[in-house]
């Protein structure tokens, strides 16, 4: 029996190391053995294992055919450069729509939001085709950047809104990634039914609490201390200024310090803003391959997810399945009715401060230090909450649900397929 042909459209793809990309990668593994899987992709932003890959055309890997574009690749730096990279992908994506034969055609398209305007693309491409359409959803714009303050709502992010919400209201299925994120697309007018939610996931048989001495503390001289990790992407969304306040706080614990583990567009501004402090217990460390993961992450006495209050259900951090993985509680910075925080309370891992609280940060890193036993047993609560609803198996069954829904398929009970290892950048 021949396999249904599912599109998967995203200009990130192996071997690029950003989030959506690494995600899309173990999700088409996952769906490998039951659906013929191409990923239109663009070019990559960071390839930093030095793979090959086919720039230009196709090329086969673990069983996905990847349909790689040409587009601009400028400097992400300048504002209007990644514009016109994003755009430029774009047009790419919809000559290829027009261009694959009738005979070629594809069963359901799938288009996900990096650039977040590419389902309006792909709307049409799929109706060409006579194909199922499926949204996949990993941020909503325009009001993330209305919400950051990057841009002000006006004609220009009505019209985007109207555009983007024309195409959802041809597809045949949205999926997000939360609550928070399809409330917020049911605001825009669309049916509660319309939505799907799958959560983000990480690989728990991978990513697991590290026993024994962690070399990564050594590394990094952390043995002694108490470490108050950020893991991940530092950029406008996660307003991690108040972490490098807090630990200048004259109440802020000696033998605290915060590690701030990553990179991103905000990493600089932030270099700079913790030397104009004096921030000696601020302490920035480059970003981890995926075969040290384990003992970055697990180097934590508390993680730490920060969103902006602005932004409720326009993203979800993807950085938290990995922190629960390796059984380490969690403090987020933001406000207690966000779903994140909701989650973390309501299965004991960790506390909500407010975003902007300088004085809740300290007070709950000292509430932590004298007390370890609990502390502990909010570490073992998020491992458990990790393997009961975010492992990779899990979510990527979810998905598989409802590519059967859409298409009308029988239910498969097959576990997903293994996939290989790859560096990994979170949100």
């Amino acid at each position: 029996m021949t396999s249904p042909k599912i599109a998967f459209l995203n200009r990130c793809y192996w071997p690029d190391v950003e989030a959506t990309g690494q995600l899309l990668e173990q999700l088409c593994g996952a769906l490998s053995s039951d659906w013929d899987i191409t990923v239109v992709a663009g070019q990559p932003n960071k390839n930093l294992t030095g793979q090959e890959f086919v720039r230009r055309g196709q090329q086969k890997r673990d069983g996905v055919t990847i349909d790689r574009l040409p587009h601009t690749t400028l400097p992400k730096r300048s504002k209007v450069g990644r514009l016109i990279n994003l755009l430029s992908f774009t047009w790419q994506t919809r000559r290829w729509g027009r261009r694959v034969p009738a005979a070629q055609s594809f069963d359901v398209i799938v288009s996900e939001s990096d650039p977040f305007f590419l389902p309006i693309v792909a709307a049409p491409i799929a109706r060409r085709m006579g194909a199922k359409f499926v949204v996949y959803t990993q941020d909503v714009y325009p009001d993330i950047a209305i919400g950051l303050g990057v841009i002000k709502e006006g004609t220009i992010t009505r019209q985007i809104r109207q555009r983007l919400l024309a195409a959802y209201r041809q597809a045949d299925r949205i999926v997000v990634l939360d609550d928070d994120m399809r409330d917020r697309l049911v605001g825009w007018g669309l049916p509660p039914e319309k939505f799907s939610i799958v959560p983000n996931w990480v690989d728990t048989e991978a990513i697991r609490p590290l026993e024994g001495t962690n070399p990564f503390r050594v590394a990094q001289d952390l043995d002694d201390r108490f470490v108050v990790m950020h893991s991940g992407n530092m950029g406008m969304s996660q307003r991690l200024e108040v972490l490098i306040d807090a630990a200048c706080h004259p109440d802020w614990p000696e033998q605290a310090v915060v590690a701030l583990v990553g990179d991103g567009a905000r990493k600089s501004a932030l270099q700079a803003y913790a030397a104009q402090k004096g921030a000696k217990h601020v302490r920035f460390i480059e970003y981890q391959p995926i075969e040290r993961l384990t003992e970055s992450l697990s180097a934590a006495d508390l993680h730490v997810v920060s969103m902006d209050a602005n932004i409720r259900g326009c993203l979800a951090p993807s950085k938290l399945y990995g922190i629960l993985a390796s059984g380490t509680p969690v403090m987020a910075i933001t406000p207690d009715t966000f779903s994140i925080a909701r989650e973390i309370q309501s299965h004991q891992v960790g506390r909500a401060v407010e975003p902007g609280s300088i004085s809740q940060i300290v007070d709950y890193v000292r509430w932590c230090i004298k007390h370890p036993r609990e502390l502990e047993a909010s570490g073992e609560n998020a491992r458990r909450l990790a393997q009961a609803k975010y492992d990779r198996k899990i979510s990527c069954q979810q998905f598989a649900d409802v590519l059967n829904s859409v298409c009308d398929r029988e239910h498969s009970d097959q576990q997903p397929s293994s996939t290989p290892e790859t560096y990994s950048e979170t949100q």
